[in-house]
């Protein structure tokens, strides 16, 4: 698809490869210029890209560094030398009273600052470098690794591309037609030569089109997989052969899932035992087979890393591992790591969250920004730097409001006025992809990115900010004396190329695929036992289950009647929509007109119970808080379940979750909670 700029094309137009930054996938775009006002844009067909030229234009966009002294002053225009010279001394201050570490740096959106950033923190003495990793796929990786090591630590996005010699696929909570392009044009909507199961809540047209549909409570997805394995066991499906040689702990195991019948799963999860035993039987006798797995959905679940472990063990109880049309691990050209965090930080002291969640500090090196509320609370953390910083994607996030009123410093840096900024002293305005030189290298490929276009206003792009951060703070011989292409250049040495031949080359460069398969016959799995982990020794060392054990969730039906005698519905959230990305793009009016209001979706049966209609106004609770929305009444969800959006300033639904954590990533349990719904005849 084309967008036009504010001047027509020309034949004196530059045309430049670029990529898109509309979400984290960074696809290639080509962008023509003349007199730094952009003409044409050809992109991907997808709305959120369509939005890049109006969230460069936007009238809403921050454009001017800005301070005040307390969070009750207005806003004051200041120059960038001043502002930044008051973040310096802000954190300085806060360093020489209370240590390095009592300052937090925080990063959401966009990735490419952060090697930048994490070496900014630990330089500065702080070990509290905390990202959206704390509630965003890190868990998923920390759970395969304990499983099978950290070369199997990055399973998902293999098992979500197409595959030749698969003859059968399961996919498990991935709705593929809003997460990311290609949308509806997935091959999972064009490849009907296998047959299809699909695991999710919800009723998505992926599981329209499935063979069978495994339509489960959410939460109950540990369940379910044990429920597989048991029946794949009881036929005699899985691969002997391959567990005898390559599994630790499988006859504990297989004592543990001989519980886990089709009924009482049944039970639990509310899918009938006949389509359980139907879809064991389906995966277990096609080899090879794969499971699409999703980089978050299982993981947000106050037992969400055992409930995943669940999961991708079924792949190991099969052999579907590391062979062709199975689940295969992710082989990337990684660049040179430049944050430090393999010299710097274990020389600083201990992040916050490692005394609670010490595998999540191991195996991503960062603090669990999930205990941040707790960790002002207590005193620990007095300040912090920010870029694109959500306070909305934290559970109870009303208790986080309250804690960071208590900071002695809180500087922003953002596009758009955001509800993070009303906690803030300092706020930044950031370059948009269209005006930042970036360097992105991930997904096999090195994408390459040039300032297109001139900045707008006084704005300035992330790196850019980081680094006269660094010379401030004395640290400008750390940062290649400000010199960024010299940084692109160290963290291009592991791929053979250098910044120089980059934009000759194109916007985005693919490597070569690995093609090797079983790559753990010669060197083993990298556990502690150096086989596949059913029972996890690191677990047990830590003081957990060694087995993927299943425990309901923390608000459930089962668990807490009590709670669910006064909010009687299963609350899941944070589904994707193809328009935004999280909470980014509801200032843009191009995706307002597409997708204006968030909606609440419940079933036929209960909108009919409740006498709900679609766009009728409804109260969602919990016992800890309340939001207002319109419905929108379907077959989408089965009955008793209710999905809410996130996202929205206007009914942020993790007002509504507690900040209960999985104990051993420390990842909240956005995906299985309780509320109530009803009708109110107009909004509060």
């Amino acid at each position: 698809m084309k967008i036009l700029g504010s001047l027509p094309v020309s034949k004196e137009d530059i045309a430049e490869k670029s990529t898109c930054n509309m979400c984290s996938d960074n696809c290639e775009i080509h962008v023509k210029h003349r007199d730094g006002i952009v003409t044409e844009i050809t992109l991907p067909d997808c709305q959120r890209g369509a939005a890049m030229l109006e969230h460069r234009d936007s009238d809403a966009r921050l454009l001017e560094p800005e301070i005040r002294d307390s969070l009750t002053d207005d806003w004051r225009k200041a120059d960038w030398d001043n502002v930044l010279d008051r973040v310096v001394d802000e954190i300085n201050t806060v360093k020489q009273e209370h240590g390095a570490e009592s300052v937090a740096f925080m990063v959401g959106y966009t990735k490419e600052l952060r090697p930048y950033f994490q070496r900014l923190s630990y330089l500065f003495g702080s070990p509290n470098y905390i990202t959206e990793s704390s509630c965003c796929f890190s868990a998923t990786r920390i759970a395969s690794v304990l499983t099978f090591g950290e070369k199997y630590g990055f399973m998902y996005g293999p098992s979500r591309v197409h595959q030749p010699e698969t003859k059968c696929r399961m996919v498990w909570t991935n709705d593929t037609e809003n997460s990311k392009l290609p949308y509806k044009n997935h091959y999972l909507f064009r490849q009907t030569d296998v047959p299809l199961i699909v695991v999710d809540p919800r009723r998505t047209s992926l599981a329209k089109s499935a063979d069978i549909h495994l339509q489960l409570r959410p939460g109950s997805d540990g369940a379910l997989a044990l429920g597989l394995g048991h029946i794949i066991i009881r036929e005699g499906l899985h691969d002997q052969e391959f567990l005898d040689q390559w599994a630790h702990g499988f006859a504990e195991y297989e004592a543990y899932v001989k519980d886990f019948t089709p009924d009482r799963v049944a039970e639990i999860t509310g899918i009938k035992a006949e389509l359980i035993e139907k879809a064991a039987k389906l995966y277990a006798s096609s080899t090879p087979a794969v499971i699409g797995l999703s980089p978050t959905a299982t993981v947000h679940a106050s037992n969400g890393c055992q409930n995943h472990r669940a999961i991708i063990l079924l792949c190991a109880l099969t052999g579907n591992i590391d062979i062709k049309g199975g689940n295969r691990p992710k082989v990337d050209v990684s660049e040179k790591n430049i944050s430090l965090r393999e010299t710097v930080l274990p020389e600083l002291p201990d992040a916050m969250g490692k005394d609670r969640f010490p595998l999540f500090s191991k195996y991503y090196y960062e603090g669990q920004g999930m205990t941040l509320a707790d960790a002002i609370e207590s005193g620990s953390i007095k300040a912090i730097v920010s870029f694109g910083a959500n306070v909305m994607m934290y559970p109870n996030s009303g208790r986080l409001r309250e804690q960071l009123k208590k900071l002695k410093f809180f500087s922003v840096c953002d596009f758009f006025d955001t509800p993070t900024r009303e906690f803030a002293q300092v706020s930044l305005p950031a370059a948009t992809h269209l005006e930042r030189e970036s360097l992105i290298i991930e997904n096999k490929k090195l994408r390459y990115r040039p300032s297109a276009i001139p900045l707008r206003g006084n704005a300035m792009a992330d790196a850019d900010i980081i680094f006269k951060l660094a010379k401030k703070l004395g640290l400008s011989d750390r940062f290649w004396d400000g010199d960024i292409r010299q940084s692109f250049n160290e963290r291009l040495e592991t791929t053979g190329y250098t910044v120089e031949e980059l934009p000759d080359k194109g916007a985005t460069m693919p490597f070569p695929m690995e093609t090797t398969e079983r790559k753990y016959q010669q060197t083993g799995f990298e556990t502690p036992s150096g086989k596949i982990e059913f029972v996890s020794q690191e677990l047990i060392d830590a003081g957990h289950s060694g087995l993927p054990k299943y425990a309901e969730p923390f608000w459930s039906p089962v668990s807490t009647p009590e709670i669910a005698a006064d909010y009687p519905y299963v609350l899941t959230s944070g589904a994707r929509s193809s328009n935004y990305t999280h909470s980014q793009g509801r200032h843009l009016k191009y995706l307002r007109a597409i997708e204006p209001h968030p909606y609440v979706s419940i079933s036929l049966e209960d909108g009919q119970a409740l006498e709900i209609h679609d766009d009728d106004w409804v109260r969602v609770s919990s016992p800890i808080g309340e939001i207002e929305l319109r419905a929108k009444v379907s077959d989408l969800m089965a009955t008793g379940v209710v999905s809410c959006p996130h996202g929205w300033v206007e009914a942020e639904i993790n007002l509504l979750m507690p900040d209960v954590l999985c104990s051993i990533t420390g990842f909240p349990a956005f995906k299985s909670s309780l509320c109530n719904i009803e009708k109110i005849s107009t909004p509060a």
